[in-house]
């Protein structure tokens, strides 16, 4: 009777032993789980720094370049149609109204 006591025990023991080290993989499997979101999140928390600092630097270089006079003055031409004092402003515009009459008139006709 004690042989089959000591084989049932060694037996129980090794089921226990099975099921604890199955336990311990599984919390370890999400854990290196976690570590490796949390890396993957950093990385993309590092690109996100690394494009604000490169938009920084534009910024800065753009503030930079506000403090010249002639640059105003080609941002002011370009982006807002100004002119200078004793220039005249020349402004070509397509004519949307003929355009839509000669598209209603070949609609018309057909």
């Amino acid at each position: 009777m004690t042989t089959q006591r000591k084989k049932r025990g060694a037996h129980d023991f090794l089921w226990v032993l099975v099921l604890l080290i199955v336990f311990f993989l599984a919390v370890l499997g999400r854990q290196e789980y976690k570590i490796y979101q949390i890396k993957k999140e950093t990385l993309a928390t590092q690109q996100r720094v690394e494009q604000l600092q490169k938009a920084k630097a534009d910024l800065e270089a753009e503030r930079k370049r506000l403090d010249d006079p002639k640059y105003i003055e080609k941002l002011a031409r370009e982006d807002h149609n100004m002119v200078g004092k004793n220039e005249v402003p020349l402004f070509i515009v397509k004519d949307k109204d003929k355009d839509k009459a000669g598209q209603d008139s070949q609609t018309t006709k057909k």
